[in-house]
């Protein structure tokens, strides 16, 4: 079968270059193949390159040097496809006749994201005709980590240090420190640790703001073990707490503990997750502790299909409550479907059981791709069974990008996604759901801002608008954009909860100058108070001071005002309003 399916593509090539066979006139004895492999003109090192005979099926491989070039060993008289694999870019494939015994190749590799499915099908066709050895070898480079390089030092890291003083004697003095450390433990293993604290201080405490009496302090803690065999190990742990101000009916401090462990090797994850809250939210005051187990797999994959699950059990204890134990299983389904090159259909069950009941959500989805680089995507999802009582769920804290710990009744979104993540490119979400839950979304990564949020109260129509955009001019500036609005309007009446972020990110290559804008503004009302309104904006500056150490200054502004705050760190700020100039070193060694 393959010896046919060569001849076949031989044929094929044969009716489709006529001219090119009718100029032969004498076919070399040998071959000798040499070229080059790039990406985006860019070099492509240590690239594996097979040159397979479509007459024979005999193949021959080699490596590309640090220039991207190679050159394969003489070989006999025939059609070839050549292919160069490299993890996290597609394959490349050329076809070569023998029309003269020097053969010069040039192959150009995309990313994973930016290939279309073409070159996906005719690699699948490739695949069947490679012998198991060569086939075994491709496996291994297309799975290997991208982490453990053989241009990697030793040991490599990054310090952050910044500070932040505000214009007046009361306002509130903040101070981050960040620490990543990068180790090759051998060829195939790689440890990465990374660290960070963010303190803001009380100025008007009475111990002078010794440590633990803050007004508000995050910490953070990550390690990571790869290898090459593309396993992964990651531990997290993270610790926040926030004063709350003197009339607020909780106590005087709200807590957030959490910590992870997670396990990933190819398509197949796991992970166990801790939480624990203090006075987070104002349903629940007592506090709460979680534990959850998560896992999933790919089932099945194909040339054009594919099928995963992942399974996730949660049992949650709200201290003090009625109904204290809370436990859910929640199992879904997702698959795809390439019904047409242009065309992939996405569909999948999302269904939870526990103690309150059962529900069950049967989702759906398309991409379709036009042009080059763009593509049309649109998601929904509608809960179809819900047997569940009615008793005061807990509520949940999601980040405001990721909703896959809530289920609600339903959801669906649209937009549009052109060009390639890692260089220009252009997405535009937008998202509408029917919450059932009550949850906390969270607007930041956890180390600006980790005490604000958004509460968002059962039966809220949620409306997101998420955009990205990013442009490089040439190889010298780079421009990274994203932004984010939304609202939840409450079905019984009332004021929108709204927030809006901003991110303005550049970077100009040739004196290593680059400029952060952020904002985050929410508006929340509040049953007890009036409503809480807030304003932040942060505007740094990095420029490299070209020294034989890797060491660039940082430089910023940040303004905020804050309105009714609960928060004692905004009511510590004359009249909401607070004004604090930055400024900090960061080192690469």
């Amino acid at each position: 079968m393959r010896r046919f399916a060569a001849v076949a593509l031989t044929s094929l090539f044969a009716a489709l270059a006529p001219s090119a066979i009718a100029d032969l006139t004498v076919v070399p004895p040998v071959l000798q193949i040499f070229g080059s492999v790039t990406n985006a003109a860019r070099p492509v090192a240590n690239a594996l390159v097979i040159a397979l005979n479509l007459q024979d099926l005999g193949a021959i491989q080699t490596y590309t040097s640090l220039d991207g070039s190679f050159k394969l060993p003489s070989m006999p008289a025939g059609v070839y496809k050549v292919i160069a694999v490299k993890q996290g870019l597609k394959p490349a494939i050329a076809t070569v006749v023998p029309g003269k015994a020097l053969q010069h190749v040039k192959l150009s590799m995309q990313n994973e994201k930016k290939a279309g499915t073409s070159s996906n099908d005719e690699m699948w066709e490739i695949r069947a005709s490679l012998p198991p050895d060569i086939l075994h070898e491709v496996d291994m480079v297309l799975a290997a980590s991208s982490l453990p390089d053989y241009r990697l030092p030793r040991l490599r890291g990054q310090m952050v240090s910044m500070t932040a003083v505000g214009d007046q004697p009361d306002t509130p003095m903040s101070a981050q420190t960040s620490v990543g450390v990068q180790s090759r433990l051998t060829d195939s293993w790689q440890l990465g640790v990374r660290g960070n604290i963010h303190r803001i201080d009380d100025p008007t405490d009475s111990n002078g703001g010794s440590f633990g009496t803050t007004a508000a302090q995050s910490s953070v803690m990550s390690m990571e073990l790869r290898s090459a065999d593309n396993d992964a190990y990651r531990l997290a742990s993270t610790k926040s707490f926030w004063r709350l101000r003197s009339d607020s009916p909780q106590t005087a401090e709200a807590d957030v503990r959490s910590h992870n462990f997670e396990w990933q090797h190819g398509n197949a994850n796991f992970h166990v997750r801790y939480f624990a809250q203090e006075n987070l939210f104002a349903s629940v005051p007592n506090g709460s502790d979680l534990i959850e187990v998560a896992g999933g797999t790919t089932l099945m994959q194909t040339r054009h299909s594919d099928l995963g699950v992942s399974l996730r059990v949660t049992q949650e204890n709200v201290r003090g409550a009625p109904q204290a134990l809370q436990r859910t299983a929640d199992f879904t389904t997702t698959g795809s479907y390439g019904v047409l090159p242009e065309l992939l259909l996405r569909y999948g069950v999302s269904s939870r059981v526990g103690l309150t009941g059962t529900e069950l959500a049967p989702r759906t989805g398309a991409e379709w791709k036009f042009g080059k680089d763009s593509a049309l995507v649109a998601t929904g999802m509608y809960k179809v069974m819900d047997s569940s009582r009615d008793v005061s769920s807990l509520p949940s804290v999601v980040i405001w990008s990721e909703d896959g710990r809530v289920l609600p009744r339903y959801t669906y979104s649209f937009g549009i996604i052109s060009g390639d993540e890692n260089a220009s490119h252009l997405s535009a979400i937008a998202t509408v759901t029917a919450v059932e839950s009550p949850l906390r979304m969270v607007v930041s990564d956890g180390t600006e801002q980790f005490w604000d949020g958004l509460y968002i109260d059962s039966g809220d129509i949620r409306r997101d608008l998420r955009i990205s955009y990013r442009r490089d001019l040439g190889n010298k500036v780079a421009i990274d954009v994203s932004t984010s609005a939304g609202e939840a309007t409450p079905s019984h009446g009332g004021a929108a909860k709204v927030y809006i972020t901003g991110d303005v990110q550049s970077i100009f290559f040739p004196t290593g100058t680059s400029l952060i804008i952020s904002y985050r503004g929410i508006d929340q009302p509040q049953a007890a108070h009036a409503d809480y309104r807030s304003e932040r904006v942060n505007v740094r500056m990095a420029q490299s001071l070209h020294l034989p150490l890797d060491l660039k200054v940082l430089l910023g502004v940040e303004v905020a005002r804050a309105e009714n705050s609960p928060y004692l760190l905004d009511t510590l700020e004359p009249n909401g309003a607070s004004r604090k100039y930055v400024g900090g070193l960061a080192v690469n060694f």
